[in-house]
């Protein structure tokens, strides 16, 4: 049998040179560090002079009055622990970690103190956010697909001011199945890089853009209600994107019909799309290579 005093001593070390970081602080709202781990030291980038007796707050990102933080301290108080919490923390270098946290509510020597055992959960975050960016992007161009398209177009109309206008560009590219015909598919989607990075550089940081699909790009803008553009503004752009393309010294004629609708408020998303769709139609039929039309929407 082990004794009591040989059974602390291994504990005291399980606490201490535990890879898993463990916290100890005080219980009130303003929770105070009272001890921690030499993993818990390494998860947050602080040396124990830095922590002790310090509030929990300079590990926390979202302060001590976060909903989520102060129902966690509910859950103490009322049933003494809380299992495998989602909490970001954040390190020295203001570096956010996510984390899952369990956590008790323990009576020692007369006191309560509550004791956190802390999972770094960077890596299985990094693997989601992984999976939901690929769902998101066009693989060919690296743009947002039609996807994040049509949650960027519905995030945009939630957002819209009295003092906004919204302005969706539709472009479609003049002349794309004859270069896959006489080129390959393998010039017509380094085409589409071209045209996708050229559309993307020419835009602000501000605004989306994306590949719908085929040769169909899209642009959201979000412009003030008494500045609206014109259409010698896209006309330019279409140039920009799909001019003086040349591929191991081949011209490759292309073209681009852009239909652009302007938008002080908007019914659905899908009868915004239809509208600055129907115009890029009315551009492809003129038979221009590049050809604008821009026109109001009408709910």
């Amino acid at each position: 049998m082990l004794s009591e005093k040989v059974l602390r001593e291994a504990l005291a070390d399980l606490f201490d040179f535990s890879p898993v970081p463990f916290s100890i602080s005080t219980i009130e709202h303003n929770s105070r560090y009272v001890k921690v781990n030499q993993a818990y030291l390494s998860l947050v980038g602080r040396s124990w002079p830095q922590l002790e007796g310090q509030s929990l707050s300079i590990d926390l990102p979202y302060g001590l009055d976060d909903p989520a933080r102060l129902q966690r301290m509910h859950l103490l108080e009322t049933q003494g622990f809380y299992d495998l919490a989602e909490v970001e923390m954040i390190d020295s270098g203001n570096r956010l970690i996510p984390t899952l946290i369990s956590a008790q509510r323990r009576r020692i020597h007369g006191e309560s103190f509550d004791i956190e055992f802390i999972l770094d959960n960077s890596a299985r975050k990094a693997f989601e956010h992984s999976i939901i960016e690929a769902a998101f992007t066009d693989s060919l161009t690296g743009l947002p697909n039609r996807r994040a398209f049509d949650d960027a177009l519905a995030k945009a109309l939630d957002r819209q001011t009295p003092q906004q206008s919204l302005v969706l560009v539709y472009i479609d590219l003049n002349g794309f199945k004859g270069v896959n015909d006489i080129y390959g598919h393998a010039v017509g989607d380094e085409l589409l890089r071209i045209v996708a990075k050229r559309l993307r550089a020419a835009m602000n940081a501000r605004d989306f853009v994306a590949r719908l699909g085929g040769d169909e790009f899209a642009a959201i803008l979000t412009v003030p209600r008494d500045r609206k553009p014109v259409a010698s503004r896209f006309y330019e752009l279409a140039q920009g994107i799909v001019g003086n393309v040349d591929l191991d010294g081949v011209a490759l004629p292309v073209g681009a019909a852009v239909g652009v609708s302007v938008a002080d408020a908007v019914a659905t998303a899908d009868s915004f799309l239809n509208h600055a769709d129907s115009l890029m139609y009315l551009a492809k039929s003129s038979g221009k290579s590049i050809d604008v039309r821009i026109a109001p929407f009408m709910s």
